[in-house]
């Protein structure tokens, strides 16, 4: 019957109370009815109104869930792309950590050899204190030498005054003096020999330092570079951890903003929950109400039911032949996600084409006003006897009254799309005692 959902309790019972009126008998059936004392069809009424109240009211619900459904899926795929987002910082993260770590090898090598270097200074300069140390030695031996040369001139002048004149009248420069042969002609060429490896000496230790002072120079220029160097690759260094600082924070905002979400579809989740647990409480009250209904409807066809037989001469198809296609059959319908009560025929064109009585019988339900009707909208019951009822729903018009007699093939209505139905069709029923059967559990005579 369209997508009306059967399987739903709202509906279920309802219909199975509202078609229990199957053991109505057409001969006594008005006299009785206007002789009951209870005016069931006024209470059934009013129960149903009620239970369709409550069904819509859940009607809504189950929307808002779909509503609230939704928005947890469209959160759950933001939270896809933002674990996608993270994944993609951390993978960044962990790149700018690599290269971090190998900047600070860098940079360790360069103190590294900076060191070397300042060891290689620090050697330097020892060196040249130890060479100055010499030179202090070798300048002390000289000044002694020197000391005794002039002694040695003393004595050559006490022999020969003439010749050493300059040195008695005052001449320090004694390296001068030397150059004068005639002067020192009468010294020993030992002690000349003796003074001049000093002074060899002096000069060369003090090459030594001169040559250490330069190494010491591109030392400390070899230092500089490296330090040069080393202050690039920390600056460079610094930028990758600023860079990977300024990832981790948008990384850290994304698992904010992911969290948000989280708390935000728990929150979807409760209300789903508390929506469901009145939906269940309401679904209860009208499991309630449609027992009442079957009560009073046992009652009513307990009062009213008479000696109507059930004629065993086959049904006529309730349409006109050309209209046989089944949209929908009986039993289990996985669209609906619950049992499917009867057949759906709804060829193309079939709307407000007549509907037939299947069989003789009377009528113990119709309804004309385009309500909702559990669904059924327009529609109409046909008690035949023996137990045995048909039911004709979703009719753009019926024809029929209650507890009028009608016979196999009479028109009773004609095919529309009243109630919970998506397009024109016929929703076919048979039920004995109440209960649904296959209506193709009968043969049909097609005129």
């Amino acid at each position: 019957m369209g997508k009306f959902k059967i399987n739903k309790r709202i509906t279920r019972l309802l219909l199975a109370a509202t078609v229990a009126f199957t053991t109505l008998a057409a001969p006594t059936f008005n006299a009785q009815l206007s002789a009951s004392a209870i005016d069931y069809d006024a209470e059934i009424a009013e129960l149903e109104a009620k239970a369709e109240k409550l069904a819509k009211e859940n009607e809504k619900r189950e929307k808002e869930i779909d509503g609230l459904s939704g928005d947890i899926a469209d959160n759950e795929y933001a939270m896809s792309l933002i674990n996608d987002q993270i994944a993609g910082y951390n993978e960044e993260i962990d790149n700018l950590g690599d290269q971090i770590t190998t900047m600070q090898i860098r940079i360790a090598e360069k103190e590294a050899e900076i060191e070397n270097v300042e060891l290689k200074i620090e050697d330097k300069e020892e060196e040249i204190e130890l060479k100055r140390d010499t030179i202090s030695e070798l300048e002390q031996q000289n000044a002694l030498n020197l000391e005794k040369f002039a002694q040695l001139v003393r004595a050559l002048y006490m022999n020969d005054a003439t010749d050493t004149a300059p040195i008695l009248n005052g001449s320090d420069d004694w390296y001068d003096f030397l150059v004068y042969v005639d002067v020192v002609q009468n010294i020993s060429q030992q002690n000349l020999d003796f003074m001049n490896e000093l002074l060899d000496d002096i000069h060369h230790q003090e090459d030594l330092i001169q040559g250490l002072n330069n190494d010491i120079a591109q030392l400390n220029a070899d230092k500089s570079a490296l330090q040069d160097k080393k202050l690039i690759l920390e600056q460079e260094a610094s930028v990758l951890f600023d860079k990977k600082d300024e990832v981790q924070k948008i990384s850290d905002e994304r698992y904010e903003k992911l969290n948000e979400y989280a708390e935000y579809n728990e929150s979807l989740e409760w209300q789903i929950k508390s929506l469901r647990s009145d939906t269940d409480e309401y679904e209860e009250q009208i499991e309630e109400i449609n027992d009442e209904i079957e009560s009073l409807v046992r009652r009513k066809q307990a009062e009213l039911s008479g000696g109507y037989d059930y004629s065993s001469d086959g049904f006529r198809w309730p349409l006109d032949k050309k209209y046989q296609l089944i949209t929908t059959y009986f039993g289990y319908d996985a669209w609906r996600g619950g049992s499917h009560y009867g057949i759906d025929v709804g060829n193309r064109g079939i709307g407000g084409s007549n509907i037939y009585a299947a069989q003789s019988g009377t009528v113990i339900t119709a309804y004309n006003d385009s309500g909702w009707h559990g669904g059924y909208g327009n529609y109409v019951i046909i008690d035949h006897g023996g137990g045995l009822s048909t039911l004709y729903a979703h009719c753009y018009a019926t024809t029929v009254k209650v507890g009028q007699e009608v016979k196999k093939g009479e028109v009773i209505g004609y095919v529309g799309t009243t109630g919970w139905s998506t397009g024109n069709h016929l929703h076919f029923e048979t039920r004995v005692n109440g209960v649904a059967k296959n209506p193709f559990n009968y043969s049909y005579e097609y005129i």
